[in-house]
């Protein structure tokens, strides 16, 4: 009986030491897998610097040539709005002209009246007189050679007077014609003064559409490659710091399992771990995860609803890459073994980074705060996870909401 139990207890040894080391086996694997794709991810990149520079420069010259677009056109619309102020103030100088000469006019119009008035009463006056007869009575009726010259004069000085009279109407009425068809002049160029304001007004606001669709067209570039601005050398050195954080994370988990297997030989519990991801910083949900402007958003963006908005690990793991980036501003990226398993973590547009790479952290532990910095466009967290590596296409990014309810 005794050999018979023996026999059943070397068997259920070695079911169970085969189990686990089968299990084992199939976790390693896993894990060098994983760190045999990210190295191999760094050989391809190799082959692809020199065109992703090439592509980053035709990028560059193309916003060059917005941005060169964008100045012509706002020193067009400077020109556009000078011309409109010139025109504003000649209308206005043109106004006050029509105003005075419309003062003039009426004042002429009032004196000609005047003198009409005069004028009719004084040839009713000769005709009723007789005209010249009268005249010639005034002139025959001298006493004296004296007297008679002195009536001469006098009549020839009333004739001028009459005379300059008449003259002065008549350059008084020709002036009242000028100056009319000066302020019809004046009237004219007015309106076309006013029309040409309003094409240099329609003109304007052509303008300033046409930048506002050009820097629409370049905002809405610069957000389909928000992140996708980083350079091959930059992917290459996060992938190797994230392949030397899978090492590590290797070299734990092989600790963790030794440490399990000496557990269960004394008969104590397994530890217990949480495999599940948390909120890493407080806000609304501004983004969501999936297509935008034709290409993938892959990750979501928190808001930010406070002076300082802490950002915390959404789960435990080691920090493979914590620095500034030209896309993502202040970014952390954290590997995660839950349960054997590996994930990513992107936490993007910091104000600033509390870790530091190769710092191991605990779900909770502050990476920094809430900020706007690198190609963002409002204060906000970009929160990214990854099943499996990060890679430049996101072609293992899946929604944060997957695993986290917001």
């Amino acid at each position: 009986m005794r050999k018979l139990f023996t026999v059943i207890l070397s068997a259920t040894i070695a079911i169970g030491g085969t189990t686990f080391l089968s299990e084992h086996a199939s976790a390693n694997q896993q894990l060098k897998n994983k760190i045999n794709e990210v190295h191999g991810k760094r050989k391809e990149l190799n082959k692809e610097v020199q065109q992703k520079k090439n592509e980053i420069n035709q990028l560059e010259n193309e916003q060059a040539k917005v941005n060169a677009e964008i100045k012509k056109l706002d020193l067009a619309v400077a020109e556009t709005a000078e011309r409109i102020r010139k025109k504003e103030a000649e209308i206005k100088t043109t106004k006050a002209e029509i105003d005075k000469l419309a003062f003039k006019i009426k004042e002429l119009q009032i004196k000609i009246t005047k003198r009409d008035e005069a004028l009719k009463t004084r040839v009713l006056s000769v005709q009723e007189s007789g005209g010249v007869v009268s005249y010639l009575d005034v002139l025959l009726g001298a006493k004296s050679f004296g007297d008679f010259i002195d009536r001469a004069n006098a009549i020839s000085i009333i004739v001028q007077q009459d005379k300059d009279i008449l003259q002065a109407h008549i350059n008084d009425k020709q002036a009242l014609e000028d100056m009319k068809k000066e302020q019809q002049a004046k009237l004219a160029k007015l309106e076309q003064i006013r029309a040409e304001l309003k094409t240099d007004q329609e003109t304007l606001i052509a303008q300033k559409g046409q930048k506002e669709k050009l820097m629409a067209e370049l905002k809405e570039k610069e957000q389909q490659i928000e992140e996708e601005m980083l350079d091959k050398a930059e992917e290459a050195e996060i992938l190797r710091r994230q392949e030397a954080a899978y090492k590590k994370l290797y070299q734990q988990w092989l600790e963790e399992q030794r440490r399990i297997q000496e557990a269960k030989q004394r008969g104590e519990k397994p530890p217990v771990t949480d495999g599940t991801f948390m909120r890493p910083a407080n806000g609304p949900i501004t983004s969501n995860f999936g297509q935008r402007w034709g290409k993938l958003h892959a990750g979501v963006d928190i808001g930010k609803r406070g002076s300082e908005v802490p950002v915390v690990a959404a789960a435990d793991g080691i920090v493979f890459r914590s620095y500034y980036s030209s896309s993502y501003g202040n970014v952390v990226f954290v590997s995660h073994n839950i349960n054997g398993k590996m994930y990513t973590t992107v936490y993007a547009h910091l104000e600033s980074r509390s870790v530091s790479e190769g710092q191991a952290v605990k779900k909770g532990d502050l990476l920094g705060y809430m900020g706007n910095t690198g190609r963002s466009y409002g204060a906000h967290l970009h929160f990214e996870i990854h099943e499996g590596a990060w890679n430049a296409s996101k072609s293992n990014a899946v929604n944060p909401k997957k695993y986290i309810n917001f």
